[in-house]
């Protein structure tokens, strides 16, 4: 009995003697990698095709004798409009005339315009969604004083597609509808005060990216997720492209120094393992296979390298796709 109780202590001693624990190794340091930021913001404007307006481009608006047309972008790239009377008299709309265009590809603006409610041309007083129907068309009364937003659900208006190519000076630089590949959305939208509904004229205006600030900055990059092309949207209608270029090699410095350090602690830590594998050997004898085997696999605790490591990769994207953003 007592040999047996001496063989257990002299196993569990040797287990004790020749345990494995990994050392406490320096942590990742941080890595400075020379970047160059371009940041393309993009303004969007509006051009009046019909020439009776007078413009605010900036302010997407259109100012008609006697009503406003006020464009706006939403964040998914929605062009969209509200109609503004400033009269004393009801502004009637062709609903089945109207048109949306994209690169000149015209789609009627509203669904189903035939089926809409029928209804009989009263006076100013009438609800601002009464129609009439006709052969000639389909007509829709603004009251007086009063705005109407062109409701989405009942159009087949969809998101801009395609945006301009980015640029990569520093600068501000003007464009025109035909620059850049660009994607034109044009409306077309005939109108009238004449209740008899004789006389009709048309508004017709392009809303397009007439401008691109580009603005540059050189940083030192610690890390982190830098997406090239992602987009902010900016408010009132503006929105920025971000590109991101690697301009030289990360400086592995600092972590070629912690890898000497770790590395030196896992010498000292080795020879550490080896005696206590020899020392279990013999006090337990050749006999036992398993301190031999892992006197001979020796320590798998070795540092991770974090050194030495080379990024060379450039991003840019000329031209920004919409639908890799949002999905489409």
């Amino acid at each position: 009995m007592k040999s047996i109780s001496l063989f257990n202590f002299l196993v569990v001693m040797a287990f004790m003697l020749s345990s494995c624990a990994a050392p406490h190794y320096l942590s990742r340091p941080e890595t400075y990698t020379p970047m160059l930021e371009t940041k393309n913001i993009f303004s969007f404007g509006v051009q009046n095709m019909d020439e009776k307006a007078k413009t605010e481009s900036n302010a997407l608006t259109c100012h008609y004798d006697g009503f406003d047309v006020r464009y706006n972008i939403r964040e998914d790239f929605v062009v969209t409009f509200t109609i503004v009377n400033n009269t004393n008299k009801s502004l009637i709309i062709d609903k089945s005339k109207s048109y949306v265009l994209y690169d000149g590809y015209s789609t009627q603006l509203f669904k189903d315009v035939r089926s809409s409610r029928s209804t009989t041309f009263n006076n100013v007083q009438d609800a601002i969604n009464n129609v009439q129907t006709n052969e000639a068309g389909v007509s829709m009364t603004i009251p007086p004083y009063s705005k109407w937003e062109l409701p989405l659900i009942e159009t087949n208006v969809h998101a801009i597609q395609r945006a301009p190519q980015c640029k990569y000076t520093d600068g501000i630089y003007p464009l025109t509808p035909f620059d850049d590949n660009q994607e034109i959305v044009e409306f077309v939208i005939p109108y009238t005060f004449d209740y008899s509904l004789a006389n009709w004229d048309t508004s017709r205006n392009r809303v397009f990216v007439n401008s691109v600030e580009v603005k540059t900055r050189a940083f030192s990059s610690t890390g982190g997720n830098y997406k090239t092309g992602a987009m902010e949207f900016l408010p009132p209608n503006k929105y920025a492209v971000t590109l991101y270029e690697i301009t030289g090699e990360t400086d592995y410095s600092k972590a070629n120094r912690i890898d000497a350090i770790n590395w030196q602690m896992y010498k000292k830590h080795l020879r550490k393992v080896k005696a206590s594998h020899a020392i279990w050997g013999i006090i337990t004898l050749p006999t036992i296979g398993g301190p031999i085997f892992c006197w001979l696999k020796g320590c798998q605790h070795q540092p991770p390298r974090y050194g030495n490591s080379k990024t060379t990769t450039s991003y840019k994207d000329d031209v920004i796709n919409f639908d890799e953003y949002f999905g489409r």
